[in-house]
């Protein structure tokens, strides 16, 4: 069994406590901690595993927020917001999404010779 599997099939702990998996909760935690846990394309090290957790947990809150939403019911935004920045946060941790940042002319690379060569062959 791959680490990989181990960390799939093994008893939800938290906290110290087993965590009942049969609730549909549990078994939508264990899907979106699996599948992270499968785009990392290996075993979590103990510091992913537990950022691979917090993520599952964010992930499920703001599926819950989601859920709510689209049935009409009320949502706070802001805890919403804050949850999806989180998330987004241990995401770029375990580098599963890019960080974005701000683009500059200082940040492009130097000349482009072919591009330079094409526009002066054109006369441009």
């Amino acid at each position: 069994m791959t680490d990989l599997e181990t960390f799939a099939n093994e008893p939800l702990v938290i906290a110290g406590r087993k965590i009942d998996g049969r609730t549909m909760e549990a078994r939508r935690f264990r899907a979106l901690a699996t599948d992270l846990a499968a785009q990392l394309q290996r075993g979590p090290s103990p510091a992913e595993r537990l950022l691979l957790l917090n993520a599952a947990t964010l992930a499920t809150m703001c599926e819950r927020f989601t859920a709510d939403l689209l049935e009409g019911k009320p949502v706070d935004e802001e805890p919403y917001r804050r949850n999806v920045a989180a998330l987004s946060a241990i995401l770029i941790k375990l580098g599963m999404a890019a960080k974005s940042r701000d683009v500059t002319k200082r940040d492009r690379a130097g000349p482009d010779d072919f591009g330079a060569a094409l526009i002066e062959a054109n006369g441009q």
